[in-house]
């Protein structure tokens, strides 16, 4: 699974079961809750509280579904307290960053790869060093041990 940035929402492979959560009387599977969360929260800073007012999430269900979303890097706790409840926000990459360094994609769009050559560790050249296997040292590395 992914969210709409392509960030992956890890699940344990001992976890079988299809989540799904009720918003607003109609039910949906974990992924679309978590995109309708982010949209939501896309510019702004909001409570728990508020996002289930907005989504008509239960309580419950909206803890689990924060704790999933805080745990892949998709929302971060500000610290910052409205009405005495924690403010959330998404997770932001940095602006800077991301218009300094390309993503790995439009590198590669860059270069042609003409051919590529596939050899065997047996075909490469020998790069160790000593006389059959014995490696002999000069007398200053045997003074230096004493």
């Amino acid at each position: 699974m992914a969210s709409q940035s392509g960030r992956p929402i890890l699940k344990s492979k001992y976890d079988f079961l299809n989540y799904n959560y009720e918003v607003d009387g109609k039910k949906y599977p974990r992924q679309e809750v978590i995109d309708m969360i982010l949209d939501l929260l896309n510019g702004t800073s909001m409570t728990m509280q508020e996002i289930g007012a907005e989504l008509k999430i239960k309580e419950t269900p909206l803890t689990n579904i924060m704790k999933v979303m805080r745990e892949n890097n998709l929302i971060i706790n500000t610290k910052l307290r409205r009405a005495g409840y924690y403010l959330f926000r998404t997770q932001s990459e940095c602006l800077l960053a991301t218009l300094m360094y390309p993503s790995p994609e439009q590198v590669e769009k860059q270069f042609k790869i003409k051919d590529r050559k596939i050899r065997k560790a047996e075909q490469g050249t020998s790069k160790s060093f000593g006389y059959s296997g014995h490696v002999t040292y000069s007398g200053t590395y045997y003074d230096s041990l004493d």
